[in-house]
């Protein structure tokens, strides 16, 4: 997905990118969990391209990547909730219910710890790909 926002801060090779709420969003039931009360959000991106503060950049965050950062923090989470429910399971439903919470705690925990890897390895960032020529946008 590539999308048109403004550089609102630049430190080293990142750059932080501010984007106006788009056109659909305004219909969309769940674009108050995406923007909340403010109509702009911001995304850290990494600046391969040289943007400064106030350029309008277009940012681009690859399918794939998108995918696996769902899978890490809903899939295995989920996962471990299904093996804690199948491995309580011969114990009775407290048991059951315990080792299924855990395991899904559990899995939050490593969801978080992948995550904090991965974002300092920029592997998950967002890159900008060009710097936008428009005047006044």
């Amino acid at each position: 997905m590539n999308r048109k926002g403004r550089v609102i801060a630049v430190e080293n090779s990142r750059a932080t990118v501010c984007f106006e709420a788009l056109g659909v969003c305004k219909h969309c039931e769940a674009g108050p969990l995406c923007y909340g009360t403010v109509k702009q959000q911001a995304i850290v991106a990494e600046n391969n391209v040289g943007a400064k503060v106030g350029d309008n950049v277009y940012v681009e965050q690859a399918p794939r990547i998108a995918l696996t950062s769902a899978f890490v923090l809903f899939g295995v989470p989920i996962m471990l909730a299904i093996i804690g429910l199948v491995a309580g399971a011969r114990w009775g439903e407290t048991v059951t219910f315990v080792t299924s919470v855990s395991c899904f705690v559990f899995g939050l925990v490593i969801a978080k710890y992948v995550n904090n890897i991965l974002a300092r390895k920029s592997l998950f960032l967002p890159k900008i790909t060009a710097i936008s020529k428009e005047e006044g946008s």
